[in-house]
């Protein structure tokens, strides 16, 4: 599966949600995504404060959806990954869930990047562990998620978003398993910072 760049692309300036100052400069770019479309990639950067954030999102409306993927073998790391600013990682086996917030890293990458990603959330958690027992376990995951980015260890990935945009595409889709969320289970998670929706429908407005 291979995606493909439009040539479409686009800088504005908008208020900064750190310092509040209207230096914001946003660039956005489209990207064509098999079976998603259109995704727009946006890159946020104020040179007044240094706030920077990457998020991704689709202009067209998405129901909120649940995707799992069961990683045993090698070769499943390399499947593409979408997490846009509203999207819920759960890696069940290590326990770790990884939620919207204003920091939220949105990204277009692979399930081997997610674990890359996970490694610093798990390293912080030790630096803050209280007990000797949560450092200990700690540790114990991070050697865990070593081996399953060399391929040694299984597991399973989900990735949810109320918005609908994040999700799990292997070229062979009957490998992931995909499903739409109830009303009730979308409300249950977190979403994007309501910064970042302003920043979308300021998007949303400038593309008519």
């Amino acid at each position: 599966m291979h995606m493909a760049t439009m040539a479409e692309s686009e800088q504005y300036v908008a208020v900064c949600p750190a310092c509040e100052v209207g230096h914001l400069k946003v660039h956005s770019m489209l990207y064509s995504v098999p079976f998603f479309n259109e995704l727009a990639l946006f890159t946020m950067e104020c040179p007044d404060c240094n706030f920077s954030h990457n998020d991704v999102f689709s202009a067209e409306q998405r129901r909120p959806r649940r995707w799992t993927l069961r990683v045993d073998e090698k070769s499943k790391l390399y499947i593409r990954v979408v997490r846009s600013g509203s999207g819920t990682v759960r890696l069940p086996e290590f326990g770790i869930d990884i939620e919207p917030g204003p920091a939220a890293e949105s990204y277009i990458s692979n399930v081997e990047g997610v674990l890359l990603r996970t490694r610093p959330v798990v390293e912080s958690a030790i630096n803050f562990a209280e007990s000797e027992t949560q450092k200990k376990r700690g540790r114990e995951l991070l050697t865990e998620i070593d081996l399953a980015i060399a391929g040694e260890h299984s597991f399973t990935l989900v990735i949810e978003d109320p918005a609908g945009v994040s999700g799990i595409l292997p070229d062979d889709l009957s490998l992931v398993q995909y499903e739409e969320l109830t009303r009730e289970e979308a409300s249950e998670l977190k979403g994007a910072p309501l910064w970042m929706d302003a920043v979308r429908d300021e998007y949303l407005e400038r593309k008519g």
